[in-house]
C-alpha cells in the first residue's frame, strides 16, 4: 500500500483503515519467504507517518483514525513476522484451507505421535532439552519447506502441499511448547 493511500488526497486527513490483507497493508510481496528486514523497515516507516501524536492539532477524529491505522499496521506486522500466521494468511489469499488436523492418515502423523509419546515419557531435563532441540530442528525444516510449497501453490498445483506442511508445523509447535513448559517445571530455582 502506498503511504499516500493512508491520507485523503484532497485534504490530507488520515483515513480509517480499509480491510486489507497483511501483505498489501505493509506493501510486501505476497509470498512466504519475505525479507524480515524489509518488513521491519516498512512497518517503521508507516508507523512514523501515522503516529497519533502527529495529528493532535487536527482533532480527535484524525487521532482515532491514526490509532486505528497504527493498530492495523501492528497486526499486519505481527502476522507477517510469525511464520505460522504468515502461512495462514497466504493460504487464505490463495483460496486454500488448512489441512484437517484430526486426519490421522496424513503422512508423518506416526512420527508426530512417536514424538508426543517420547515427550510424555521424558523424565529429566536433559531428555527434555534433547527433545526440545529435535523439535526445534523439525520446526525449522517445516518453515524451510513452506516457501517452495507456496511457490508451487501459486503456479498451479494448489495449496494442499503447503496446507499439509503448515498443519505439521503447528503440531510440532504444540509439542515444542509442551516440552518447554515441562522443562520450566523441571528446572530448579536459582539461588
Amino acid at each position: 500500500m502506498a503511504p499516500r493511500a493512508l491520507f485523503c488526497h484532497a485534504c490530507g486527513a488520515v483515513q480509517p483503515p480499509r480491510p486489507l490483507d497483511p501483505f498489501t497493508r505493509l506493501g510486501m510481496e505476497r509470498r512466504f519467504d519475505i525479507d524480515l528486514d524489509l518488513l521491519a523497515r516498512q512497518h517503521a516507516g508507516f508507523t512514523r507517518a501515522l503516529d497519533p501524536e502527529r495529528f493532535a492539532a487536527r482533532g480527535p477524529r484524525q487521532q482515532a483514525n491514526a490509532r486505528a491505522q497504527s493498530e492495523a499496521l501492528r497486526e499486519a506486522h505481527d502476522t507477517l513476522r510469525n511464520p505460522v500466521r504468515r502461512a495462514h494468511a497466504l493460504l487464505a489469499l490463495l483460496g486454500g484451507r488448512p489441512a484437517d488436523g484430526g486426519d490421522t492418515t496424513e503422512p508423518g502423523d506416526d512420527e508426530i505421535a512417536d514424538l508426543a509419546a517420547t515427550l510424555a515419557k521424558a523424565a529429566d531435563t536433559a531428555e527434555l532439552d534433547r527433545i526440545g532441540l529435535d523439535l526445534g530442528q523439525r520446526i525449522e525444516a517445516c518453515i524451510k519447506y513452506l516457501a517452495p510449497a507456496f511457490r508451487k501453490a501459486q503456479t498451479a498445483d494448489g495449496t494442499d502441499g503447503a496446507a499439509r506442511i503448515l498443519t505439521r508445523l503447528e503440531r510440532l509447535e504444540v509439542l515444542a511448547a509442551e516440552a518447554s513448559a515441562r522443562r520450566a517445571v523441571h528446572t530448579p530455582p536459582r539461588p
